[in-house]
């Protein structure tokens, strides 16, 4: 196995064998208050830490802007934090290795992350108490990853599997924390979970998911725990207002008791204060208003022919409306109840200040976008699938229901 980082706290610094799943940090410039968790914490850390002179930063050249966190979360207890995301590499080697000192000196543990794809792939081991929690973190392909000579981030492949395999072996529970989803939808493909149930197959215990900005269901799955996406754990409420999703999080507390996992589903909300950020418990009436969303985000896993006609609709409304431009295909389709996603996509991504990047040449911006669109698996996913159905290829699964569905859950502004 890779090289594997072991990080114990002592008995009396925490409640036993509790942690918190977060799903993805990104407040930009603004100031956030201490959190309150009396867990230690698990989070996706949406980009780079970079303090000081940020004119020695140099962004990278990508699809689409750059993201920076000015801080990392403020909490009793420290935790780790995820860097496997399509953001952590937006400022190149400098950018990481600036953050990485950052997150050791404020106390955390970041994976996912590295000088070459053998660190970043590397797993590490959480002991609380008696019990020990594996953990990888992986990003399905898009900008930053790390090869073998170069510094990036860990890609979710297949060598996934064998890892967890191997980690299960040193570890009581195995957490792959992985960052994928399409963007602001409440629910994964059916490809996405066929994709996240082979890994409890492998022996994964819990499938932490993040990137889509939502929250998104969740589901047992043989005697595993798959958290598709747990959405925006703390953003800047200036940019995310709009979306009655964006601003408020999935936040479970897990508990590891005598070699079973206990999940208490909690919700946090983020309050702006003016000069502050605040990220607390949602109230009692806030969460239930949450978990009756996330009831509607679940009942589709349990129905693979409505997932799949969920997901179709879905796809083909996002392939009128961008993907087919993008492409440079010949697009007609009027507006519809999706036609603001394309900027939803970016809404977090404006919340800092946009650094010149090392290249500016128009085709080469062309090509990687292109690049992304068939790199990234869900990119992929949502075109192959509008394109299936829409040529015949594909069985035709959506419904009026699906319609429906697709229409009260997808925001636009």
């Amino acid at each position: 196995m890779n090289s594997k980082v072991i990080f114990s706290r002592k008995i009396d610094d925490m409640p036993p064998n509790t942690i918190v799943l977060a799903g993805d940090w990104a407040p930009g410039v603004r100031k956030v208050e201490q959190l309150g968790f009396e867990s230690q914490l698990i989070f996706n850390l949406e980009g780079p830490v970079l303090e000081g002179d940020f004119s020695k930063y140099l962004a990278t050249h990508k699809a689409g802007p750059s993201l920076r966190c000015f801080e990392l979360p403020i909490n009793k207890h420290k935790g780790i934090a995820i860097l496997a995301n399509n953001h952590f590499m937006d400022f190149g080697a400098t950018g990481l290795e600036a953050s990485c000192q950052k997150i050791r000196s404020d106390g955390w543990l970041g994976i996912g992350a590295g000088k070459s794809k053998l660190e970043a792939e590397s797993p590490v081991i959480l002991q609380l108490n008696n019990t020990r929690i594996g953990f990888l973190a992986r990003c399905e392909t898009q900008f930053g990853i790390a090869s073998n000579h170069r510094a990036g981030v860990a890609a979710f492949d297949a060598t996934i599997y064998e890892q967890i395999k191997k980690l299960k072996v040193e570890a009581d529970f195995v957490i792959a924390s992985v960052h994928a989803a399409a963007e602001m939808l409440p629910w994964p493909s059916p490809k996405r979970q066929r994709t996240w149930r082979s890994l409890i197959d492998a022996g994964a215990d819990i499938v932490h998911g993040h990137h889509a900005h939502v929250p998104q269901g969740w589901e047992k799955y043989n005697e595993g725990l798959i958290l598709y996406g747990l959405g925006n754990f703390c953003v800047d409420p200036e940019k995310w207002h709009w979306h009655p999703q964006g601003l408020w999080s999935f936040a479970p507390q897990l508990s590891f008791i005598n070699g079973k996992i206990e999940m208490q589903p909690k919700t946090t909300l983020i309050d702006d204060l003016g000069v502050t950020i605040r990220v607390r418990d949602s109230d009692q009436t806030e969460q239930k208003q949450h978990l009756e969303y996330l009831k509607k985000c679940n009942q589709p896993l349990a129905n693979s022919f409505l997932l799949e006609g969920i997901w179709q609709e879905a796809s083909i409304r996002m392939y009128h409306e961008f993907y087919s431009r993008w492409l440079g295909f010949r697009n007609s389709f009027p507006k519809n109840a999706i036609s603001s996603l394309r900027h939803s996509l970016g809404c977090i991504k404006r919340a800092v200040p946009r650094q010149q990047s090392s290249v500016s040449n128009p085709l080469q911006s062309r090509y990687l976008l292109w690049y992304h669109l068939f790199a990234c698996d869900s990119h992929n996913d949502a075109i192959s699938t509008a394109l299936g159905v829409l040529s015949g290829e594909l069985e035709d699964c959506r419904t009026e229901k699906t319609a429906r569905i697709v229409d009260e859950m997808l925001v636009s502004k």
